[in-house]
């Protein structure tokens, strides 16, 4: 384990002013940058306070398991007399202290150029620190260092306030507009939130600059919250949209497509649109597009996709579902049912079958309207004497309960071929040709029977 940071020691000090100006010049976070201080100097507690002069915003930041919060460390700066012994660096230290004074803790206070901003520091430090090395000539350079870069901070974003008038100019740019737009700043609060934001969440600005972190509110579970905030911060600036689902107000989800845009200030800007209402009609379209309208079943296209992709399914896949039995259904006598019920009655009998077969409680049963009559069934993961059992079942379950049909009781019954698949990547084709021919020989040998077909794959 590396040894701790004393501040006399002059030589891990002037390596420390090293290591945080390359890390400066990666463009460190102010928290990454009060985090590595805090580990290099081994102080059991550091929290930093960012406060800006020229408009009213002050930005907290904290090292990991700090005990200290927002209001806390306001209330501590408060409380402080600072004594200057550097330029633009002050701390609540003794002006002429004891060679034999020691400290657990110290504030600094360090004035950024041109007084944009004043920047609190403050350690807490497991082994008490002599006061003179704590204004000495090494840690005064590391706190200049530390100065320097608040300096650049605050200088971009007064030239980016003053250039563009930037408060203004989002109020009046962006509150009306038809999309929604927002911004938060380095530590996920909201910043801004034009009225669109407002009437598709359901929060108000000032409602959400109550809450520390209001994303919260719109993505509760922390691991999809952590998913949205790693893809924002991979896109920002990028033409790619992103889809996320966020909770309104009332508990209902969402669905938002997104960019991204990172400020001059760190601030980052979003622009949204609310597709919850374009998604619900897609998916009905969906829905329509691969249901039988009579039956509710899968209809011809769907079920047979269906069947097709399972036979295309990569073997370690499609092991999972085998062996699986696929069934060709023809309810018997049809057009008896409809020249003497009419064509209604013939309706009610599909979707009365139809609602039979889907109210068996079997996981791997898929059906699908294959055309007129007539059905198509894959049971996965089902072995032949599985699938004829079902069968016999169902034609009891259709037994007892006939079709009622103007009070009138409607006696339904089928004729069906089935095949066994144990291998895979065989041909659909083949396979619908195969389990065809046992239907037609279950309806020329005298109907209201299952025929096994031929042939296995």
């Amino acid at each position: 384990m590396r040894a701790p940071i004393c501040a006399t020691d002059s030589i891990q000090l002037l390596s420390l002013v090293s290591q945080l100006t390359d890390a400066i010049q990666q463009s460190i976070t102010p928290l990454s940058l009060l985090q590595h201080c805090a580990d290099a100097l081994h102080a059991t507690d550091a929290w930093l306070c960012e406060q800006y002069h020229s408009w009213d915003e002050s930005h907290f930041f904290f090292a990991s398991d700090s005990l200290f919060s927002e209001q806390q460390s306001q209330h501590y700066i408060s409380q402080q007399h600072f004594h200057l012994h550097h330029s633009s660096i002050a701390s609540n230290l003794p002006t002429n202290p004891t060679p034999s004074a020691h400290v657990s803790k110290v504030t600094f206070q360090l004035t950024t150029r041109d007084n944009l901003a004043s920047i609190y520091l403050y350690f807490q430090f497991a082994t008490p620190q002599a006061q003179d090395s704590l204004l000495g000539t090494e840690f005064t350079l590391l706190l200049n260092i530390i100065r320097l870069y608040f300096s650049e901070r605050a200088s971009l974003k007064n030239n980016f306030f003053k250039s563009l008038n930037i408060r203004e100019f989002y109020q009046d740019i962006v509150d009306d507009a038809p999309i929604m737009i927002y911004a938060l700043d380095e530590q996920q609060k909201i910043v801004m939130w034009n009225k669109q934001c407002e009437h598709v969440f359901g929060w108000s600005k000032a409602e959400l600059q109550q809450f520390q972190q209001p994303l919260k509110l719109f993505y509760p579970d922390k691991k999809y919250r952590d998913q949205v905030l790693q893809q924002a911060a991979q896109h920002v600036g990028s033409k790619k949209l992103s889809e996320w689902n966020p909770l309104r107000r009332d508990g209902s989800i969402l669905t938002t497509l997104w960019a991204q845009l990172l400020l001059p200030d760190q601030t980052t800007l979003n622009f949204g649109i609310d597709i919850t209402e374009q998604r619900k009609a897609e998916k009905i379209l969906k829905t329509r597009a691969s249901i039988d309208g009579l039956t509710q079943c899968f209809n011809r296209d769907e079920i047979l996709h269906q069947l097709e992709q399972l036979l295309k399914a990569e073997p370690e896949q499609q092991q999972a579902q085998l062996p699986f039995c696929v069934f060709m259904l023809d309810l018997d006598h049809f057009k008896s049912i409809n020249d003497t019920w009419g064509h209604l009655a013939g309706d009610e009998s599909l979707i009365h079958f139809s609602r039979l077969l889907r109210s068996q409680q079997h996981q791997m049963l898929t059906v699908g309207r294959f055309g007129g009559e007539e059905f198509l069934l894959i049971m996965r993961a089902t072995s032949l004497d599985e699938a004829l059992a079902f069968d016999q079942k169902l034609r009891i379950i259709l037994n007892k309960n006939p079709l009622s049909y103007q009070r009138q009781p409607i006696e339904l019954n089928y004729s069906a071929g089935v095949v066994l698949v144990e291998k895979a990547q065989c041909n659909l084709t083949h396979l619908l040709a195969t389990v065809d021919q046992a239907l037609y020989r279950a309806k020329k040998t005298g109907r209201g029977r299952t025929v096994q077909a031929d042939q296995q794959f």
